[in-house]
């Protein structure tokens, strides 16, 4: 009875997992780096600045990684506040975020862009003393969500397979009741 059931599952999932590999694949918010991270360079008054950018789509949101080093002697720097400033081309939306220190002179921040279009960022770096200094960072062309289908799949997938799962669990428990049920009928004194 298992085999009669078992051939048609998994062609059900090779369908699936054909149908995944067919469609287009898109940077995901899984990936580390990729061919939309953008890096940057620059000086910012005594420090030197590294900058990496990394788009999420899927999350309209973008994950910087900023590294600041002492110009002169190449040192990171450790207790340097981060912050990158972001504002909107078309509105008055502008936002910030706090970056947090991860490392010697590494700080992360990720920094949310909730409306379609076009977004400015610019990092600035304050050293312990006050002083801060501004870099220049990207442009971000942020899509809206109704224009970006992957989502949709993978929820789509998802539950196809967790109800192909329930469906299995449901057949497989009723087919034990039933053998359960006329075993125990023959067995009686």
């Amino acid at each position: 009875m298992f085999g009669k059931i078992a051939y048609p599952i998994g062609l059900l999932l090779l369908a699936l997992l054909g149908i995944g590999m067919a469609l287009p694949t898109y940077a995901s918010a899984q990936d580390i780096i990729g061919p939309e991270t953008r890096r940057a360079e620059a000086q910012a008054g005594p420090y030197e600045v590294d900058v990496e950018a990394k788009p999420l789509p899927s999350l309209q949101s973008v994950q910087f990684i900023v590294q600041v080093r002492d110009a002169a002697s190449g040192t990171p720097v450790p207790d340097a506040k981060v912050t990158v400033h972001t504002s909107r081309q078309s509105s008055n939306e502008a936002g910030y975020a706090h970056a947090s220190p991860v490392g010697p002179g590494v700080y992360f921040a990720t920094v949310k862009m909730d409306s379609p279009g076009v977004w400015d960022t610019v990092l600035d770096i304050e050293e312990p003393g006050g002083q801060s200094y501004p870099v220049d960072g990207f442009q971000f062309n942020v899509i809206s969500p109704s224009n970006n289908p992957e989502a949709g799949y993978v929820f789509i997938g998802v539950a196809v397979i967790l109800a192909a799962g329930a469906g299995y669990l449901v057949w497989r428990i009723r087919r034990n009741q039933r053998q359960r049920a006329e075993g125990s009928g023959t067995t009686a004194a």
